[in-house]
């Protein structure tokens, strides 16, 4: 029997080791008190029309799917997160040889967000954040509109995964 079980610690052990597997999330150090969040409609200092629209509804997507903060309104939540849009850059990253026609626009989306304790005003997390995106030119003009907002849509939707993912931590 004792053969038996120092045979089974040593495999978990190797396992553990071997693959990368953790028996154990990292978790958080939030509060436990904390149940909820608010999250309020993002600032935008850009001239990007509707990116805090998208970025806040992207938020409270990934927030109300996970459901291990109830997402609530200002007044009855335990915290908030806060954030403004501080930078939208969209560069030319292909173009043309002979005629420089550029074919294709790389999107970049910076954001200053703060998680914070309503109670006290605390402040739990604080970060600037960016992510980016590509996507093509096209002669029609609602066509290149609507591949710039896809962008900026799966943007949104990688920072809302990285920002829950910072606050919450993951498995």
């Amino acid at each position: 029997m004792g053969r038996l079980f120092l045979f089974l610690a040593l495999v978990s052990l190797a396992a553990e080791w071997g693959c990368g597997y953790k028996f154990q999330g990292r978790g958080t150090p939030l509060d436990p008190e904390i149940q909820s969040v608010a999250i309020p409609i993002f600032g935008n200092r850009t001239s990007q029309t509707g990116i805090e629209s998208e970025v806040t509804r992207a938020l409270v997507d990934k927030f109300t799917s996970t459901r291990r903060l109830s997402v609530r309104s200002q007044n009855t939540a335990d915290s908030v997160l806060l954030g403004t849009v501080k930078s939208f850059l969209a560069l030319p990253i292909a173009v043309t040889t002979g005629q420089q026609v550029t074919t294709g626009y790389r999107v970049t989306v910076t954001l200053d967000v703060i998680f914070q304790r309503k109670a006290d005003g605390k402040v739990l997390w604080k970060e600037t954040i960016s992510e980016w995106r590509n996507y093509p030119v096209v002669a029609d003009l609602a066509k290149a509109e609507n591949f710039k907002r896809e962008a900026i849509s799966q943007i949104s939707t990688v920072l809302a995964e990285r920002i829950q993912e910072m606050i919450l931590g993951s498995f």
